[in-house]
């Protein structure tokens, strides 16, 4: 018998039957977690990924004095890809909210130090 073989000599035919369900059921729950896991990861990376092109591009906006349109998106500041217009729209979405917010007309957030969380913290691989 191998590692991944089991005895079930044992048992009865219905409790092979039963334990049979069991172990695929089981796998199946397995599956599916792992693919539940998958899904959360990437929409994970990818609204990460939007937040930093979002943040590049208004930067470049402000750097450039340039309005937001999807030609500039594309064309000036350089994101050509399938996913551009989804990106753009996902990106002035952004904009949008933050435009709607109301902060003391003091405050500058990039002058505030926190530090970083341990997870945060910069390797020889970044």
């Amino acid at each position: 018998m191998s590692d991944t073989e089991f005895d079930l000599s044992e048992f009865t035919d219905d409790e092979r039957t039963q334990i049979l369900i069991r172990l695929k059921e089981e796998k199946a729950e397995i599956l599916r977690r792992r693919d539940t896991a998958q899904r959360r990861h990437t929409a994970h990376l990818n609204n990460l990924a939007l937040l930093r092109i979002a943040a590049d591009y208004l930067d470049w906006l402000y750097i450039n004095g340039r309005g937001s349109t999807f030609s500039t998106f594309v064309d000036e500041f350089g994101y050509d890809s399938l996913l551009a217009k989804s990106v753009f729209f996902q990106s002035s979405k952004l904009y949008d909210a933050m435009d709607s917010m109301v902060f003391p007309t003091n405050a500058s957030f990039g002058d505030v130090y926190y530090p970083k969380p341990p997870y945060a913290t910069e390797t020889d691989d970044d």
